[in-house]
Order: C-alpha cells, then sequence, then structure tokens
C-alpha cells in the first residue's frame, strides 16, 4: 500500500476515535478544535510516527494514545484566561512550595 494511503487510513482510524471521544466528553469536545487536532496528528505521521503502527494497534490501545494527546492539548489551555497572580500560585503549586 503506498505511503500517502497509509497515512490516509491511519487518519481516518483516528478520526473516528476522536468522534467517539467527542461524543463521550464534553469537555474535549469543547475544548478541542478537531481540524487542528487532525493537522496535528498528521504532523506526528509525518514526523516519525509510522501509519502502519497506528493501523496495526488495537483499536482500545489507540483510543488510549489518542486520549493522551488530547489531555496534552487541554492542558495546554489550562492556564489560558489565568492572571499571573493565579499562574504564580499555580506554579508554586506544581513546585511543591
Amino acid at each position: 500500500m503506498p505511503a500517502k494511503s497509509l497515512k490516509n487510513t491511519a487518519l481516518n482510524h483516528i478520526s473516528k476515535i476522536i468522534d467517539q471521544v467527542f461524543e463521550d466528553s464534553e469537555v474535549y469536545r469543547e475544548e478541542i478544535n478537531k481540524a487542528e487536532f487532525m493537522q496535528h496528528m498528521s504532523s506526528r505521521l509525518d514526523n516519525g510516527l509510522p501509519s502502519e503502527k497506528v493501523i496495526s494497534i488495537s483499536e482500545e490501545r489507540l483510543t488510549q494514545i489518542v486520549r493522551r494527546h488530547m489531555a496534552y492539548e487541554l492542558l495546554g489551555t489550562l492556564l489560558d484566561g489565568l492572571t499571573p497572580e493565579e499562574i504564580r500560585i499555580f506554579n508554586e503549586a506544581v513546585e511543591g512550595r
């Protein structure tokens, strides 16, 4: 199977999982832009994540991987909207001070 076809198959598989995660979780649905997230996953496939691996792993395992990446995306927005003081308090809590 040509590389582009493998990538498209992998992305279709990922897209279905994202749809399921969105169906199960309002937080992900509201906070993550699917098109942007799919672009992120496409870049991952272009930069070392083998499409064959994505296609061959179990649905359960791929769902775990996709959810983990989505959680990282959410963490990236966690501090959005906080005041500098709130960010300082958050950082101190994370550092254990």
